[in-house]
């Protein structure tokens, strides 16, 4: 068993031009023994972006804070606080910061995603405010 409060995880930039604005926290991962996937929590500030992506495997998005748009192979949704959505497996998408405040969610993927997605060394995976 693993429990952690998210204000104990240091929050990351994602250090991509086409990211600005964007932040990371790990939540779950793999070295804290879950076998299959990560949690993580993402926040997008004002004007804020995700990449356009499109991979092999599924990931699940849950809405906590402000509103976003997502566009889904070219269809655009919108989603609020408590939204939960599905992202299958190849279908091309993307997020958007929208409205005054900021966009935060969680997003589950299998293990190893952050690591070869984003390159992230293991030291952002130090879990202290320091």
């Amino acid at each position: 068993m693993h429990k952690i409060n998210i204000d104990e995880i240091p929050e990351r930039s994602i250090n991509k031009n086409y990211m600005e604005g964007v932040s990371i926290r790990y939540l779950i991962v793999e070295e804290f023994g879950a076998p299959n996937f990560e949690m993580r929590y993402f926040e997008l500030q004002k004007g804020a972006k995700t990449s356009f992506d499109k991979h092999a495997y599924e990931h699940e998005v849950f809405v906590l804070r402000g509103k976003g748009r997502l566009v889904v192979n070219g269809k655009d949704y919108y989603l609020r606080l408590n939204d939960a959505v599905l992202i299958e497996p190849w279908e091309e998408h993307q997020l958007f910061q929208v409205g005054d405040e900021p966009f935060g969610f969680l997003c589950i993927v299998p293990n190893g995603v952050s690591k070869s997605k984003y390159q992230i060394p293991l030291d952002y995976r130090n879990f202290s405010n320091k």
